[in-house]
């Protein structure tokens, strides 16, 4: 699940040593948050697990609405009179999955930013690109650039391996379950999230959008010269935003988070340009390390949080 970090006293330096991002896994669920790495065991071959800050603030759109379409204000209203879930937007997030399930390959490249609170509660703003390809139930690639560092994530149905071609090494273990399954246990035992982890489950597992207590529609507007309906969530710890096309192909074209149980409120943003997977692609999911050294996952600390507990 997405549960942005806590980053207290050692902000600044995963900012020098990695930002990883994942998008909400039974989104609107609440959160456990897995134990991120300090910058020294970054800094060392032997200690690659990189964990996540998350979260950005997204430009306005204001566009106008279709006919027909509820205002944002209409939808408030909905909300303030005792039905704070349209079920409008249910039904939106229900077609989203059910169309993510029936892809035989999910594929894009996204654009993300994510806030980073410091001690004094400056925000600083940290870029970085994905590269995301997935043939469920067990293959999957992530290659993530960010300001700071380079990581690649395999996971071929028979083992998962992470990369750091910059500092010349990867880690690699056995892992013959489904993806989603494995993902979720290298979060558990080494605190890795993978960016977008989480899409994997969506429209296939009955309770993703459990917990959702708010939902509405927000406006219409276009996300590259797409046009989309801008659909607003609210559950335990997280407000949530997701910008779905219009049309037969509801895809998310653009994903925004926010840690309300951070008192600085920090923001994750993602806009997604999806792609169709061409012949060959196969052979995307085998890592290249023959120039590497192996070294071993270093194990999470169980109930450590940093900066401190929550």
């Amino acid at each position: 699940m997405l549960a942005p970090k806590h980053l207290g006293g050692l902000a600044r330096a995963l900012i020098l040593t990695v930002v990883v991002v994942a998008v909400p896994t039974a989104i609107a669920q609440t959160s456990t948050t897995s134990p991120a790495e300090t910058a020294e065991s970054q800094s060392q071959p032997a200690e690659p697990n990189g964990s996540v800050p998350k979260p950005s603030p997204p430009p306005g759109q204001p566009p106008s609405q279709p006919p027909g379409a509820e205002t944002p204000t209409s939808q408030m209203e909905n909300a303030e009179s005792g039905q704070p879930i349209d079920p409008k937007a249910m039904e939106a997030l229900q077609r989203m999955g059910k169309y993510l399930a029936g892809m035989k390959t999910l594929m894009f490249n996204a654009q993300i930013f994510t806030e980073v609170v410091l001690d004094n509660e400056q925000k600083l703003l940290i870029g970085g690109k994905v590269m995301y390809m997935a043939t469920p139930p067990d293959k999957l690639r992530v290659d993530l650039t960010t300001d700071s560092i380079t990581r690649q994530f395999f996971h071929n149905g028979n083992k998962f391996t992470m990369l750091a071609p910059r500092n010349g090494y990867f880690a690699e273990m056995e892992a013959s379950q489904p993806t989603a399954e494995v993902l979720t246990q290298a979060a558990k035992d080494y605190g890795i999230e993978i960016p977008f982890a989480d899409m994997l489950e969506w429209g296939r597992k009955p309770e993703t959008w459990a917990g959702i207590k708010e939902g509405f529609l927000v406006n219409s507007p276009m996300v590259n010269g797409q046009r989309t309906q801008h659909w607003a969530f609210r559950s335990e710890n997280l407000d949530w935003e997701i910008w779905i096309k219009v049309g037969d192909q509801p895809l998310p074209l653009r994903i925004s988070t926010v840690n309300t149980r951070d008192p600085s409120k920090p923001r994750f943003l993602a806009t997604l340009k999806w792609m169709e997977a061409k012949q060959g692609s196969a052979g995307k999911f085998k890592p290249s390390t023959e120039k590497l050294k192996q070294i071993k996952f270093k194990k999470a600390e169980p109930n450590k949080q940093v900066g401190g507990t929550q």
